[in-house]
């Protein structure tokens, strides 16, 4: 799947490249689609069968490693940093409050930090932790689940990786910069 991607991406840049557009920015673009269809996929399998499939975790990854020449702007040590900086955590979390987090979830968000880098991965992590937390609140309130009850977590981080490929740079500007 992931070399299908990789294909396709230098097949339109070839094509591209005779027409003289900025092979980059098609690049770009066909990145930020295979990212969606894979976040896309992850949501719909999570939230029906509450697991994320590890060739999924390798797909979003290996679009982390495309990413590295497509959007040059986010640093390889920022990716790298991003690989561990909230998988960790919540690997810690899980092993001592047993099954907070799954295991893709875990996994998603350390391929989700090697593509976005260590800043757009907290940042991810955090509008998925409202989402998710926002959701888990609805379900308690109308009484769906209990306040122990598990709930797939994969949808509102794929909403919050999303949110961050495509709005972080702006979102960090508005926040910390308050511009």
């Amino acid at each position: 799947m992931v070399m299908q991607y990789i294909s396709d991406a230098l097949v339109v840049i070839e094509i591209s490249d005779a027409l003289g557009s900025d092979a980059a920015l098609v690049l770009a673009i066909i990145l930020h689609a295979a990212v969606i269809g894979i976040l896309l996929t992850i949501s719909l399998i999570d939230a029906r069968t509450s697991e994320i499939p590890n060739w999924l975790n390798v797909a979003l990854l290996g679009c982390g490693v495309v990413a590295v020449f497509a959007i040059p702007a986010v640093a390889l040590v920022s990716r790298v940093i991003g690989l561990f900086c909230v998988s960790v955590p919540l690997l810690l979390i899980n092993l001592i409050a047993r099954d907070a987090f799954g295991g893709g979830d875990i996994k998603l968000m350390a391929a989700a930090g090697f593509l976005l880098g260590w800043q757009g991965a907290l940042l991810a992590t955090c509008i998925g932790m409202l989402i998710g937390g926002i959701y888990a609140a609805w379900l308690i309130v109308i009484e769906r689940k209990g306040r122990k009850e598990h709930f797939p977590f994969g949808p509102a981080l794929c909403m919050g990786i999303a949110t961050a490929l495509f709005f972080g740079t702006t979102l960090m500007d508005w926040y910390f910069l308050g511009s």
